[in-house]
């Protein structure tokens, strides 16, 4: 859902995600790598893989799995050892970057950031022209990486858009279309539901975003506590939490 806001947000917060990162940055520097299925990790069947490159993903490896059982559902990857610092190098000027684009920058990890883009429409155009403008300054910063970008008025949301259509996406998701476009997605979307919650929540019948904002809060209160009450307000597309930049 790409499309153009017609009026000011409330807010205006971006979620800026690396694609495949580490992977992406050894594809980088090492152009004989570009198009092949590749691992991030230690070489040794202990440890688990950090990164797959999207070449990979096909064959169901991804991040934390066991390097051992990567190895056997992609028998044809390219396993390349981590180079931190280069990551690292990489990462500051990404983060440079989006300190070009906002004050407001809150650093997830390496890789992803939130920025407060509130009030810069006059500087950078509206939320499609900040995305498209955000993408092209990392691509041409880094020398190629891409980045996916989702914008919405809630943090939250713009985490979600982020991932929507990855590799290289971008998605905006303007606010009074924030809780219908939620909707059917899985409730491993909800932010901080890990696997466990999740089946936690299919126990319950809960399948979808939906569901959980239909769901009575007291019911939800009793069977999961206040993180209950947390994702029935995710599900009405509601998280007042400020980008928190450094």
């Amino acid at each position: 859902m790409a499309t153009k806001h017609e009026h000011s947000w409330p807010r205006t917060i971006a979620h800026a995600d690396m694609d495949a990162f580490y992977a992406a940055v050894e594809q980088l520097d090492d152009p004989s790598l570009r198009g092949k299925p590749i691992l991030v990790g230690p070489r040794s069947h202990r440890g688990v893989v950090l990164t797959a490159s999207y070449e990979a993903r096909p064959y169901r490896v991804g991040s934390a799995m066991p390097m051992a059982k990567a190895r056997r559902l992609c028998p044809d990857a390219v396993i390349v050892p981590p180079r931190f610092d280069r990551y690292q190098d990489v990462s500051r000027t990404v983060m440079s970057v989006f300190a070009t684009f906002s004050p407001d920058v809150e650093a997830l990890s390496l890789d992803e950031a939130f920025l407060d883009m509130t009030g810069a429409e006059q500087l950078f155009g509206d939320p499609e022209a900040m995305g498209r403008r955000l993408k092209d300054a990392v691509c041409d910063a880094t020398g190629g990486l891409t980045v996916s970008v989702g914008l919405s008025s809630t943090k939250y949301v713009a985490k979600v858009a982020s991932s929507y259509l990855k590799p290289d996406g971008l998605t905006i998701v303007p606010p009074e279309q924030a809780k219908a476009w939620l909707a059917p997605l899985p409730v491993s979307r909800l932010w901080g539901a890990g696997q466990k919650t999740q089946e936690r929540l299919h126990d319950l019948g809960l399948q979808t975003i939906a569901d959980v904002a239909d769901a009575d809060p007291k019911f939800l209160l009793e069977k999961l506590g206040k993180v209950g009450l947390h994702f029935h307000s995710l599900a009405h597309a509601k998280d007042p939490r400020p980008v928190s930049g450094q």
